[in-house]
């Protein structure tokens, strides 16, 4: 259990970090179908976090990330707003 949510850590941090203005739907998509976002809904809200804090330039992006998940799944959105 251990070693696949290590896995799904990773595979979180290489999605978040591979998201641009010009492929969110694709970077999206992967995640909905890589990641059981319910499950991992804290380590998503954490690590948007942080690459958010590293690089503020890409906050329009993560923002338009969070509002497509938000519609799909309220409780990272609500999750998101605790945490802020």
């Amino acid at each position: 259990q251990a070693l696949a949510f290590a896995a799904a850590c990773k595979r979180i941090n290489g999605i978040i970090n591979r998201v641009n203005a010009e492929n969110v739907a694709e970077v999206l998509a992967a995640m909905l179908a890589e990641v059981n976002v319910v499950r991992m809904r804290g380590h998503i809200c954490r690590s948007l976090m942080t690459s958010q804090a590293h690089s503020p330039t890409f906050t329009p992006v993560y923002a338009c990330l969070v509002a497509v998940v938000n519609t799909k799944f309220p409780e990272v959105g609500e999750l998101i707003v605790k945490r802020l």
